[in-house]
């Protein structure tokens, strides 16, 4: 055998390879994304009130919330990314005690009405936090296909939408503040209304970029992200409203860590970490959103601080390990998502 026809057959057997894990992700990511916006809203109004409605809405919740919120912590065993960790304290150390601490004396301390106001910032920043995830997936998938980075416009089109979502949420969560029923009413007619601005800032994306209209795979992803939202202003129970896209973020964050994990020498050892970790800190994530309704403890708001926090931590700690325009975290994600970024 030639080098010339080795080196040919090495190739192919290399864009096989890479052909397969790519067609893998995209089927799996695309099965996370979809599935809780048909599951929720076919619970909540189809089957309505049956033990199958029910047992859709826990198990489906339960692995797309804290579920993978608690999948963070998988990094903290990766040697290589912890020792990314250690070089930048403040960030990846320091500030997620400070943030979980906090979060446990803010609670503990405040007036019911000040407890409010802190949810109404967590959660817009929860909102957010989901859409720049879906901006992430673009990215991914750019980058594996046309290899065109994403554009002001889509961007733009991706953050109305966003702002959209977070407008038309209060009216639907109970956040504590009975009182601004109406003034959140006001605010869910006003995401409305901003809301059906995304068209047309999609139109004008889809003008502007050629990428967009010659990449049919990147255009649906970008349709899919515009339209993250739109069960807001769909559904008036917050289970189909909300969860659809919540549990979608989840599915789909947990797909990503299922790559990142098989991505070490050892494999199935490394995934078994990841749903471990994934499945005790679920748990005591879930015990901290019931702590307040604990009889006769003192600290439950202390408790459900923490878990504000630890979300939160779960929020800083994403915002850097996937800023790919970093040199490590680059270098990091290139090697794990092989497949996206050789193609």
């Amino acid at each position: 055998m030639t080098d010339s026809t080795f080196d040919s057959f090495a190739g192919g057997l290399h864009a096989r390879k890479h052909a397969k894990a790519w067609h893998a992700f995209l089927a799996l990511v695309s099965l996370a994304s979809l599935l809780p916006f048909l599951a929720f809203p076919f619970a909540q109004h189809v089957i309505a009130g049956t033990d199958a409605a029910l047992t859709i809405i826990v198990a489906m919740t339960f692995v797309g919330a804290n579920f993978h919120v608690a999948a963070t912590a998988w990094f903290y065993s990766d040697r290589s990314m912890y020792a990314h960790f250690r070089a930048q304290p403040l960030r990846y150390l320091i500030l997620p005690f400070l943030l979980i601490v906090g979060g446990a004396a803010a609670f503990h301390f405040s007036s019911p009405s000040t407890r409010g106001g802190l949810l109404i910032a967590f959660f817009s920043w929860q909102l957010w936090h989901y859409q720049k995830q879906n901006l992430g997936l673009l990215s991914f998938v750019a980058a594996g296909t046309d290899g065109v980075p994403v554009s002001a416009w889509e961007r733009r089109t991706l953050g109305l939408s966003a702002l959209a979502g977070i407008a038309g949420f209060f009216s639907l969560y109970y956040v504590g503040l009975p009182e601004y029923s109406a003034e959140f009413q006001v605010l869910h007619r006003f995401g409305t209304g901003l809301y059906a601005l995304v068209p047309v800032i999609f139109c004008i994306a889809v003008v502007r970029s050629r990428a967009l209209r010659q990449n049919g795979l990147r255009l649906t992803c970008f349709a899919f992200g515009t339209l993250f939202f739109l069960p807001t202003f769909l559904f008036g129970d917050w289970i189909s409203a909300t969860l659809s896209y919540a549990v979608a973020h989840g599915l789909q964050y947990l797909v990503f860590m299922g790559f990142v994990s098989i991505g070490r020498l050892k494999p199935i050892g490394s995934l078994v970490i990841l749903l471990s970790l994934s499945m005790l800190g679920a748990l005591a994530l879930n015990a901290g959103i019931r702590a307040p309704t604990w009889s006769n403890f003192t600290y439950g708001y202390a408790i459900y601080g923490a878990f504000i926090g630890t979300v939160m931590t779960h929020f800083v700690l994403d915002a850097g390990l996937w800023r790919l325009r970093e040199p490590f975290q680059r270098q990091y994600m290139r090697k794990k998502f092989y497949f996206v970024f050789d193609r």
